[in-house]
């Protein structure tokens, strides 16, 4: 599953691609990639889902790349947990 998304930083935006790279039971890894990096988001969505868990703030963890900036870090997370909610 591949999606394209946009964030604001430095009073620009900054065009995003999202690519669903795995998914088992307990948890989702999403690849994220920009103009010249890409980095992999890890949570745990489905095991909450399963659990029935509605309400609990879900965990994401950066697994593979680096990212400097924590403020566009959350940024890319508000609009995952965005596309995420309305997708399923």
């Amino acid at each position: 599953m591949e999606w394209r998304f946009s964030i604001r930083f430095d009073q620009q935006n900054i065009q995003l691609k999202a690519d669903m790279i795995y998914r088992s039971n307990q948890i989702e890894r999403i690849r994220v990639i920009g103009k010249n990096r890409s980095i992999i988001l890890q949570n745990n969505r489905p095991l909450l889902q399963s659990k029935g868990l509605k309400l609990k703030r879900i965990d994401w963890k950066l697994v593979e790349g680096e990212l400097h900036n924590s403020h566009v870090l959350e940024s890319i997370i508000h609009k995952l947990e965005k596309y995420l909610k309305h997708s399923v």
